[in-house]
C-alpha cells in the first residue's frame, strides 16, 4: 500500500500561506547570499585592481577558498536532515552579511581571503535548506517552485548587477559591500520569522516517503550509504560536478572576458544583466518541463545548451553576435540551478536529501571552484584572453551532460510502492 503524502493542496489555507512565504525567502536568500556573491563578484574585480594593484590570478584565488563550502556541506546537508531549516539557514545568513559588511573596511589581500573564507563557511547553508523545503511543501509541484524560489539569483544578476555597478562608479566599492551586508542581515530575520520545515510536525521535518513522481519515476528515500553503493551516484556525482564549473570558470569571468575585448565597463555589465535575465525567465519553465520530461532529462539539455552557448560567446568576441550568444547560454544555464537539486531528489528520494545532496554538494563545490578560477586567471595572466579557458569549459559541460544522461532511473507504474533501493 502507498505510503500517504504531504500535499501542497491541503484543506487549509495555511500550509499553503506559509509554503509561498518560505518560498519567497528563499528567493531573496538567494538573490543577495547566492546572486551577490556569484554575478556581483565582476563587479569589484577592477575596483579592487586599480585601488590595491592586485592581479587577477590574486583576486581569482579567493573563489577557489570556496573549496571550504564544499567540504563543509555533508556536515550542512546532516544538519538540515536533523535540525531543520530555519536554525541552518539563519546561522549562515548572518556568516555571509558580516562578510560583506567587514569587506567595506579591508585593506590587505590576507583579508580579502580571510573574509572570502567566512563567505564559504556561511555559503551552503542559505541554498542548502532550499531543496528539502520546497520538496516538502510542494511535493507535487517541486519543479516549478523551485524554479521560482531559486530565481533571486538571477534577478540580482538582471537588477543588482547594475544597481550596484553604479553605486561602485558613484560612491565607491566600499559602500557597495556595506549595502549589500545590511540587507542579507535583514533578510536573516525574515528567515528567522517564516521558516517552517514542516507543515505538519514542527521545524523539523519528518518527511513521508514518496513512492513515485509524476512521471513514475522510482524515488524509493536511499540512504547515504545505500546511495554510494550505486553506480548512478558515482555518474551523477560527476555529471553536476561538471556543471559547477558555470560560476567559477565563466559566470564570474563574464565581465572581465568582455573588458579584455574592448567594451567598456557599462556595456560588459550589461551582458551579465541580459544573461542573468535570459536565466530567470527561463528557470520556471525547467522546472515545468522537470515535471514532464523528468529532472534528469532536462538536466541533459540544459548543459548541451551551455556547452554550445559558451563556444557561440567566444566566437562573437566583440561583435553584435555576443547578444544572441548571451541569451541563448541564459536559456541552458537557467535551469541548471533547480535541476541539480531536482535530479537528486528524484533519484535518491526526499527524506535523506539534505545529506545525499550536502556530499554532491561537497565535491560540486570543491572541485570547479579549486580548479576553475586559477586556471581561467592563469591563462589570462599569460595570453591577455579568456578564449582557451573558455573552450575547456564547454568541453566539460558536454562531458557533464554525457555522464547524467548515463544515469539510470528505473520507472514503475504509477501508483505501485516502492521496494528497497536496488
Amino acid at each position: 500500500m502507498p505510503t500517504k503524502r504531504l500535499s501542497d493542496q491541503g484543506k487549509s489555507p495555511w500550509p499553503m500561506s506559509r509554503g509561498w512565504a518560505i518560498v519567497w525567502a528563499s528567493f531573496f536568500t538567494t538573490a543577495f547570499a547566492s546572486g551577490a556573491s556569484q554575478y556581483g563578484f565582476g563587479m569589484f574585480v577592477e575596483p579592487l585592481e586599480r585601488e590595491f594593484g592586485w592581479t587577477r590570478t590574486q583576486i581569482n584565488l579567493s573563489l577557489s577558498i570556496g573549496l571550504i563550502s564544499g567540504l563543509l556541506s555533508p556536515l550542512i546537508g546532516w544538519g538540515v536532515d536533523k535540525y531543520g531549516s530555519r536554525t541552518i539557514m539563519t546561522t549562515s545568513l548572518i556568516a555571509v552579511a558580516i562578510s560583506f559588511l567587514l569587506r567595506a573596511n579591508m585593506t590587505e589581500l590576507w583579508q580579502w581571503y580571510a573574509l572570502s573564507a567566512l563567505m564559504a563557511v556561511g555559503f551552503p547553508g542559505t541554498w542548502l535548506p532550499i531543496g528539502k523545503l520546497v520538496g516538502t511543501w510542494f511535493p507535487a509541484t517541486r519543479g516549478r517552485m523551485m524554479g521560482t524560489a531559486i530565481t533571486g539569483n538571477n534577478v540580482f544578476g538582471l537588477v543588482g548587477v547594475p544597481v550596484f555597478s553604479l553605486i561602485i562608479r558613484a560612491e565607491g566599492w566600499r559602500l557597495g559591500y556595506t549595502v549589500i551586508g545590511v540587507i542579507v542581515l535583514v533578510i536573516t530575520v525574515a528567515v528567522w520569522f517564516v521558516i517552517k520545515s514542516d507543515p505538519l510536525h514542527g521545524d523539523v521535518a519528518a518527511i513521508e516517503p514518496t513512492p513515485t513522481d509524476q512521471n513514475n519515476v522510482r524515488s524509493s528515500d536511499y540512504s547515504l550509504r545505500e546511495a554510494m553503493r550505486t553506480k548512478k551516484f558515482w555518474l551523477l556525482l560527476a555529471g553536476v560536478t561538471c556543471a559547477g564549473f558555470s560560476y567559477p570558470s565563466f559566470m564570474t569571468q563574464l565581465i572581465p572576458h568582455m573588458q579584455s575585448v574592448g567594451w567598456g565597463s557599462t556595456q560588459a555589465t550589461l551582458v551579465l544583466t541580459v544573461l542573468a535575465g535570459t536565466a530567470l525567465a527561463s528557470k520556471i519553465s525547467w522546472g515545468l518541463i522537470s515535471e514532464k520530461l523528468t529532472a534528469r532529462i532536462s538536466f541533459v539539455i540544459a548543459i548541451f545548451t551551455m556547452s554550445s552557448g559558451v563556444i557561440l560567446v567566444t566566437l562573437a568576441g566583440s561583435s553584435v553576435f555576443v547578444w544572441p550568444a548571451i541569451v541563448y547560454f541564459g536559456a541552458g544555464f537557467g535551469g541548471i540551478g533547480p535541476l541539480m537539486s531536482l535530479v537528486v531528489m528524484e533519484v535518491f528520494g526526499m527524506r535523506n536529501y539534505g545529506t545525499i545532496q550536502g556530499v554532491v554538494t561537497m565535491v560540486l563545490a570543491t572541485v570547479p571552484i579549486l580548479i576553475g578560477p586559477i586556471v581561467a586567471g592563469r591563462l589570462f595572466d599569460l595570453t591577455g584572453s579568456y578564449d582557451t579557458s573558455f573552450w575547456i569549459v564547454s568541453g566539460i559541460f558536454a562531458a557533464g551532460g554525457l555522464l547524467v544522461f548515463s544515469v539510470r532511473v528505473q520507472k514503475v507504474p504509477s501508483g505501485e510502492e516502492s521496494s528497497n533501493p536496488p
